[in-house]
């Protein structure tokens, strides 16, 4: 019988995979962190429509209520192939807002309606604003008396029931507080008096601080778990807690962004987050209240993290994007739209019946920080990916630095399709490597990688099997908010 001898003798495969390698960290995964609890009893859930985020926390939710007006926009987070995640927080409660109540004045109507020229002061959360020239002639009822102070007092809530009206501030906390009373040398009808709005017999509550578990504790509780880059939530917070998480959340690879409702925001806690240097912080004001800028800022989160950054011409600004189920505000004056420019808070607004986001530059844009981030999460992974996914090595020479610089011009090449990178002229007078071939490729590419040769690497980084520092320059695309023109006309 004859051998058959394997053809192994002469030609010896082996079939090898290429090793498996991370997938790019999503930019677009926004968490919400809630205080409403849901009918199951997960630590998280990760939704992409609004109908699944009702069937578990219910349509009347807080939680609900911000998910339609995530997914509501276009483009939104599943554009950008994003999803959302909501986070149960334990046992938290939100801070929450003073107010001061009349008695029953219900038999003061009648009275109050005769007055054309009406003075009160009112102080709200320590500000005092004098009211004057209230006029309630073509009132009916306290309902419509409180509208006519209402439209006076930006700060302040106003509502009324038959026989109170109550004043609610827009700020939560302990230092929440608002009070009623005559207006010192006023020269109108004094309201104050027990025959009108009765100061005296009004009831005052001072706010009171959040409880329960932080966002900064619930981050570090699930951040290991569930990935997320954008943090929302529904928990209102006073200022020194909404400063502590912004604090803590500038040290992470994420972006926070909290709703305020008082204009004394923009001055107060804003200006100290730009100052702090907290641009991972988005500080966004919508004066109607506190849970219409909450739906405002949870719209906002929408369509802010909706770019699909694979794609070409993609990337976004988010000044005069309009949102879907939101209205303008109202009380936006030139004087608060230009502080807002300053201390870097977004607002709604109208441009002459055009509703817009005006994204401003106080703490950065928006954009800004949200690409850089995209940027990050994509150099990661490609250096990773390019180190993991081979059955050698990569070696320790200019070869192999060579490949590991490809790797992420090949992000760079990403971002200037997307439009986030663009070549222009290089303004710093900051540079590495050659400066000539360094100015020259961000003039062409928009962008430069350069690494110290191997040969003048130390022996200790040799050793250690560490790469020489790669360096990269990026030229930012920009984008184009506003503009001058002047028109020279010959007759």
């Amino acid at each position: 019988m004859t051998s058959v001898l394997p053809i192994s003798n002469i030609i010896n495969v082996t079939i090898t995979n290429t090793p498996s390698g991370l997938s790019e960290r999503n930019v677009n995964s926004l968490a919400l962190f809630t205080t409403d609890t849901p009918s199951n009893a997960e630590a998280f859930g990760v939704y992409i429509s609004p109908s699944q985020v009702a069937e578990q926390y219910g349509t009347n939710s807080d939680t609900a209520a911000m998910a339609n007006a995530i997914f509501a926009q276009t483009p939104n987070i599943r554009t950008g192939t994003g999803r959302l995640v909501i986070i149960p927080l334990v046992a938290s409660v939100s801070a929450t807002s003073g107010d001061v109540t009349t008695a029953d004045i219900s038999a003061n109507v009648t009275a109050l309606k005769a007055i054309s020229d009406g003075d009160i002061r009112v102080t709200i959360d320590g500000v005092n604003y004098d009211l004057t020239a209230l006029d309630f002639t073509n009132s009916d009822d306290l309902e419509d008396i409180a509208a006519v102070i209402q439209a006076k007092l930006v700060n302040g809530t106003v509502t009324a029931t038959a026989t109170t009206i109550k004043i609610t501030s827009k700020k939560v906390g302990d230092d929440a507080d608002v009070t009623i009373a005559q207006l010192p040398s006023g020269s109108g009808t004094d309201l104050s008096t027990a025959a009108r709005l009765n100061a005296s017999a009004a009831t005052a509550t001072s706010g009171a601080d959040a409880s329960g578990e932080t966002i900064l504790e619930a981050i570090a509780r699930m951040g290991g778990t569930v990935s997320f880059a954008g943090v929302i939530t529904n928990l209102n917070m006073e200022d020194d807690v909404v400063e502590a998480v912004s604090d803590g959340i500038q040290s992470q690879d994420r972006i926070f962004l909290h709703h305020f409702a008082s204009t004394t925001d923009i001055a107060g806690i804003a200006t100290t987050l730009q100052q702090s240097g907290n641009t991972k912080t988005r500080s966004l004001l919508y004066t109607d209240g506190l849970e219409e800028a909450n739906l405002f800022k949870a719209a906002y989160a929408g369509r802010a993290f909706s770019v699909n950054f694979s794609g070409s011409n993609t990337s976004q600004t988010l000044n005069l994007k309009q949102l879907t189920t939101i209205t303008p505000d109202a009380n936006i004056s030139q004087t608060l739209y230009a502080a807002a420019e300053t201390a870097g808070i977004d607002l709604y607004v109208s441009y002459q019946g055009v509703p817009s986001i005006y994204s401003t530059g106080g703490n950065d844009f928006f954009d800004n920080i949200y690409a850089n981030l995209a940027i990050k999460f994509a150099l990661e992974t490609a250096g990773f990916n390019f180190l993991r996914q081979t059955n050698t090595k990569v070696p320790q020479t200019e070869a192999g630095m060579n490949g590991l610089k490809n790797a992420y011009a090949q992000v760079c090449e990403r971002f200037v399709r997307n439009l986030s990178i663009a070549a222009g002229s290089w303004t710093s007078s900051e540079t590495f490597g050659d400066p000539e071939i360094f100015k020259q490729n961000i003039l062409d590419r928009g962008y430069y990688i350069y690494s110290l040769p191997i040969t003048e690497q130390s022996a200790v980084e040799r050793e250690a099997r560490k790469a020489p520092l790669v360096q990269i320059a990026i030229k930012r695309a920009g984008a184009i908010h506003s503009s001058d023109v002047i028109a020279l006309v010959n007759d």
